[in-house]
């Protein structure tokens, strides 16, 4: 048994890690859609192969909610732009993003959400 032991132990020792070589990046552009009956959503994403990522991704809901995020990553960080009419959402700017909010504010949110137009859709499994 404790020879076992100890054989286990010098094949553990005696395993190195290799490290992957992947090469370069490689530039790339991919991108999907998918509807159903509750809304779609979309996404596509470009790669320039010098570490410049640009994106954008996209939900509409069947109840007329929609959110896109248009986005850059690269040597000066992940920035984005969100366009939303989701209420309890207000145009701002905060760190480095800006938002672009159609929803309504103050009084006007309370009365659009207690209007069945804006009332979540409930999906059994």
């Amino acid at each position: 048994m404790h020879a076992l032991v100890l054989f286990a132990f010098a094949g553990l020792a005696l395993a190195q890690y290799q490290d992957e070589n992947y090469g370069p990046p490689q530039p790339f552009d991919f991108s999907y859609t998918s509807q159903d009956l509750d809304g779609s959503h979309s996404h596509s994403q470009q790669g320039d192969g010098n570490g410049r990522i640009t994106g954008e991704y996209a939900i509409q809901l069947a109840d007329g909610r929609s959110r896109t995020v248009r986005y850059t990553a690269d040597e000066n960080g992940y920035r984005a732009d969100v366009i939303t009419n989701e209420l309890g959402t207000e145009s701002k700017n905060p760190a480095d993003v800006t938002i672009q909010s159609s929803a309504f504010t103050g009084d006007q949110a309370a009365y659009q959400a207690a209007s069945s137009e804006f009332r979540p859709v409930h999906v059994r499994f």
